[in-house]
């Protein structure tokens, strides 16, 4: 299967989970394409002071991949700086937050994974 670029669904949302701002991500593979092994494949775009609030993962797990710029990630309190190339990985009973606490965009790679 090929998605292409034209055809993946672009989403505008305020204050995603609680956090600040307007985010704007582009759905590369949709959750029915994914035949219930995940629930999300989508490259985020934050602008300065963007940011994804806090929320735990339950019945899931989330990968997030750093495509540009730098992100701050809370995870369970502790704070870590993500820079182009790095990931993070929230498994099940993790909770997390994302913020563009810089003055450039960032983009990133998230995907919810079913475990």
């Amino acid at each position: 299967m090929v998605i292409r670029k034209e055809a993946q669904r672009l989403q505008v949302r305020d204050n995603v989970r609680g956090g600040n701002g307007t985010l704007e991500n582009r759905h590369i593979v949709e959750p029915d394409a994914m035949f219930g092994s995940a629930t999300l494949f989508s490259e985020f775009f934050f602008d300065p002071g963007d940011s994804i609030g806090a929320h735990p993962h339950d019945n899931d797990a989330e990968v997030y991949y750093m495509l540009e710029g730098e992100l701050v990630l809370i995870e369970d309190g502790v704070e870590t700086v993500l820079k182009e190339g790095d990931a993070s990985y929230a498994h099940s009973g993790v909770s997390h937050a994302i913020e563009n606490r810089s003055d450039k965009p960032a983009k990133m790679l998230a995907v919810i994974l079913k475990v």
